[in-house]
């Protein structure tokens, strides 16, 4: 395969979540290490591939600061990213910039502490009623090419799976949890309010969400 069938294999979103900043870029990385295309969360997606699982022996329980934690936050499998419900500083903002499903947004959750710019796709219509916004995280680059900055928010939920855990969960309980894709690779803090058993993990629902 060359470069050129290798670009056309991939879905040219350069979104930038394999940590490459083109999908060109990966695709260079791949036809000299071809386990490389793993990376691609697209191709997942559609069947070309099963990413490694993620197994038991693999977790250290320990984050970027050596401090543990009680469960890790995987994606949906449906989704392209980590899923975030979240309110803009400026809740009127989502229906002045007509803010709709499909759209590409970039803030700061700098109510959690946190100093990292986040991307999101937006992946239902949003509640211009409260100013609620539901995305999905994906890379920078789909930002810098069509996105809408809505500034700082604040983070009212995070939604995904829970495959490990050290303790039992329960509804109205607050945990120390490591989202799986954190650039920081720092623990959370937040009350689940809601747990449903699937084939896939339990589909939890975070609120009050915190780094500490």
């Amino acid at each position: 395969m060359d470069i050129s069938e290798m670009i056309a294999r991939l879905p040219g979103k350069d979104c930038g979540l394999c940590g490459y900043r083109t999908c060109r870029e990966l695709s260079e990385a791949v036809l000299v290490d071809p386990a490389a295309i793993k990376r691609c969360i697209y191709l997942e997606a559609q069947g070309d591939y099963q990413q490694p699982e993620l197994t038991e022996a693999d977790i250290t329980w320990r984050d970027v600061l050596n401090r543990d934690y009680d469960f890790i936050l995987h994606k949906y499998p449906e989704d392209p990213g980590p899923r975030e419900n979240i309110l803009p500083f400026n809740p009127s903002n989502v229906e002045r910039l007509k803010v709709k499903k499909g759209d590409v947004l970039y803030g700061r959750p700098s109510s959690t502490g946190c100093p990292v710019t986040h991307a999101g796709l937006v992946v239902d219509e949003p509640d211009y009623f409260n100013g609620l916004v539901s995305w999905c995280i994906v890379g920078p680059l789909q930002a810098r090419e069509r996105g809408i900055n809505i500034g700082c928010y604040t983070p009212v939920a995070y939604e995904g799976l829970v495959r490990y855990s050290r303790v039992e969960i329960q509804v109205g309980r607050r945990y120390l949890f490591l989202p799986r894709y954190c650039m920081l690779q720092s623990r959370h803090s937040g009350l689940v309010n809601m747990v449903s058993k699937t084939k896939d993990g339990l589909r939890v629902r975070i609120e009050g969400i915190w780094i500490e």
